[in-house]
C-alpha cells in the first residue's frame, strides 16, 4: 500500500468514526428536555465562541473553519431555540476592558 492508498484508508475511517459520533450527539440531543437543551445550547455558545476565536487566530485552512462554521449551525438549529450572545473578552469593546 502506499503512501496516498494509507492516507485514503485513514481518512475513511476518520470520516466513519465522525459520521458515528455524529449520530451518537444526535440521538442525545433528542433525548434532553426543553430545559437541559437550553443549558447545553448555553454552554454550546461558549465553547463554540472560544473555539472560533483560537481558529481566526490559527493557520487553519479556510475549508476547516468554514467546515466547523458550517457545523455549529446545523448543532444549534439541532438544540432549538437560538443561543445566548457569547462575548469573550477579547472581543469585547474597549471602554467594557478593565
Amino acid at each position: 500500500m502506499n503512501e496516498l492508498d494509507a492516507l485514503r484508508a485513514k481518512v475513511d475511517q476518520l470520516q466513519g468514526s465522525l459520521l458515528a459520533t455524529e449520530c451518537f450527539l444526535n440521538a442525545l440531543t433528542e433525548a434532553l428536555s426543553s430545559e437541559q437543551r437550553q443549558v447545553v445550547s448555553a454552554f454550546y455558545a461558549s465553547e463554540s465562541a472560544a473555539f472560533r476565536a483560537a481558529l481566526m487566530r490559527s493557520t487553519a485552512p479556510e475549508a476547516t473553519v468554514d467546515t466547523f462554521e458550517r457545523d455549529v449551525e446545523r448543532a444549534t438549529r439541532l438544540l432549538g431555540d437560538p443561543p445566548p450572545v457569547v462575548v469573550l473578552p477579547d472581543d469585547a469593546p474597549f471602554e467594557e476592558r478593565e
